[in-house]
């Protein structure tokens, strides 16, 4: 034990910290070598040397590639967190030299896509000229994956169940101000000073994808306009692509009222005139509670924040006893 304490203090390096987390997110020894800039007998012939200081196997062959063993599976867990302090720290530096600089990984959910984030984005960069913002739009699931695997700081958009945050702090901007039926500006509908609900099953729907989190509450609006989500003309998780066939057809779908009036704005959309239940739709953004938040990413919930309260109203404090 005293051996394995010793050569982990004096033989394991950044550089074998770094292979270890490319074998793990690569699973092949050519393409981790292609993300090292290195070649792939450097690549063999590393591990190897880590394997013999340690006296351990940390990987094996199996059907998807280059597996961690046990092992492998603590000292990648231990690199990724060194790696990510190292990072932050360099960030830290960055900012008490130049000024905030550094970058910031958020991952983008299609409600905040439109307006909330590109506006936080303009927001930062008139503050925080240095500092690059990184997005990545995707589901839910997907999103939270990166974020568990730390390729993301932040998850912004519609706030998940608590059943799917187990471990985050939670910080809801604001709570949306309900939903509303959208259609084309050219729709037939749109020039009605009223629309009955009755006359709204003769069009279409297009709604978001099962797994969104949009999607419960868009079920429960139609639920309660009487209209069956078996009408659903086609499901997205692209609010481009829903934004196209709202315009070049006939169909429905809800919004949240802030897009909703962007849309209208560009003259893109228009919202029906169509009783609506009052349905909230948090807005805020997520990340591990484990691990603290950069500088540039604090910065950058700052303007979420702002941009929100703007758009959606006052902010709301984070949730969680450590928040």
């Amino acid at each position: 034990m005293a051996r394995l304490d010793w050569s982990i203090r004096a033989n394991l390096k950044l550089r074998h910290m770094q292979l270890l987390v490319a074998l793990d997110d690569m699973r092949h020894v050519g393409r981790a070598a292609d993300l090292l800039n290195i070649s792939q007998p450097a690549v063999s012939k590393s591990l190897s040397e880590i394997e013999r200081g340690l006296g351990l196997r940390l990987s094996e062959r199996g059907a998807r590639g280059i597996v961690p063993t046990e092992y492998g599976e603590c000292l990648v867990a231990l690199s990724r967190d060194t790696l990510q302090r190292l990072e932050a720290t360099g960030e830290r530096l960055r900012h008490l030299q130049h000024g905030a600089g550094g970058r910031v990984r958020v991952g983008v959910l299609p409600v905040a896509a439109p307006v909330l984030v590109p506006r936080a984005v303009m927001r930062l960069r008139e503050r925080a000229p240095s500092c690059r913002v990184v997005l990545h739009e995707a589901m839910v699931d997907r999103l939270l994956q990166m974020q568990h695997e730390e390729q993301l700081d932040l998850v912004v958009g519609t706030v998940p169940p608590a059943s799917s945050t187990s471990g985050l702090i939670q910080r809801v901007f604001a709570e949306e101000e309900g939903v509303v039926v959208v259609c084309g500006a050219h729709h037939p509908l749109a020039a009605l000073p009223r629309v009955e609900t009755s006359a709204l099953a003769a069009h279409a729907l297009v709604i978001p994808t099962v797994g969104t989190v949009f999607r419960t509450m868009v079920e429960r609006t139609l639920d309660a306009l009487d209209l069956s989500v078996g009408g659903a003309l086609t499901e997205s998780g692209s609010i481009t692509a829903i934004n196209t066939l709202l315009r070049e057809t006939e169909a429905l779908s809800v919004y949240p009222r802030h897009l909703a009036r962007h849309y209208v704005q560009l003259g893109w959309l228009q919202v029906l005139p169509v009783t609506v239940p009052r349905i909230a739709v948090p807005v805020g953004a997520v990340w591990p509670r484990h691990r603290e938040l950069g500088v540039s990413a604090g910065m950058f919930l700052d303007m979420l924040g702002e941009v929100a309260s703007e758009l959606l109203g006052p902010a709301v404090r984070p949730s969680g006893p450590d928040a």
